[in-house]
């Protein structure tokens, strides 16, 4: 079963990001498997970056909302 973009956690697409990377690395890497390489891995970065994103929000929204319950207290 292939698990899209979409529905990786943080850590798969960070650990696909990093394989990504390192098969970049590699002597034996032909330039059009460098080029699939690029493509997917920058695919992973976004769905980290997008993840990121949600959780800076949600870490906001708490820190708004205990801004608030303190001052009530």
């Amino acid at each position: 079963m292939r698990i899209s973009n979409d529905e990786l956690t943080f850590e798969e697409a960070l650990a696909k990001l990093e394989k990504a990377s390192e098969a970049l690395k590699s002597e034996d890497t032909g330039l059009e498997d460098a080029m699939k390489l690029f493509d997917e891995g920058l695919k992973y970065y976004n769905r980290c970056s997008e993840l990121l994103g949600q959780a800076k929000q949600k870490i906001l929204l708490f820190d708004k909302a205990a801004s608030v319950m303190k001052e009530m207290d």
